[in-house]
């Protein structure tokens, strides 16, 4: 129960964020999981005792591995949009125009 209950509340808080930093809490539960399965799977074995909760972070790094760098780039695309107010979009407009203008009088001056 001390495995089952917090992934459940993580499962539903998951479903449930409207945050943009949601998909950071897939990390605990992916852990979680891990750890139930170890749970399941070692009570039946040999009847001897087991030590779990010990490789389980090693199967969650590659989850994490994914997971970590996107949310730290919607961050950064979220900080430089709405607290810097970097736009680049607009940017990216406006270094074209700069290019045209460039290209134009180059051609102008041949």
């Amino acid at each position: 129960m001390q495995k089952i209950v917090p992934f459940f509340l993580l499962i539903l808080w998951f479903f449930t964020s409207r945050d943009w930093w949601y998909h950071v809490i897939l990390i605990p539960i992916a852990m979680y999981a891990f750890q139930i399965l170890n749970v399941i799977n070692d009570e039946t074995i040999n009847n001897e005792k087991k030590y779990i909760d010990e490789v389980e972070i090693y199967y969650v790094i590659p989850i994490m591995m994914i997971i970590i760098p996107i949310v730290y780039f919607i961050r950064i695309k979220l900080f430089d949009k709405y607290v810097y107010g970097i736009d680049l979009a607009k940017m990216d407009a406006e270094l074209a125009e700069y290019e045209r203008k460039e290209k134009e009088m180059l051609e102008g001056n041949k």
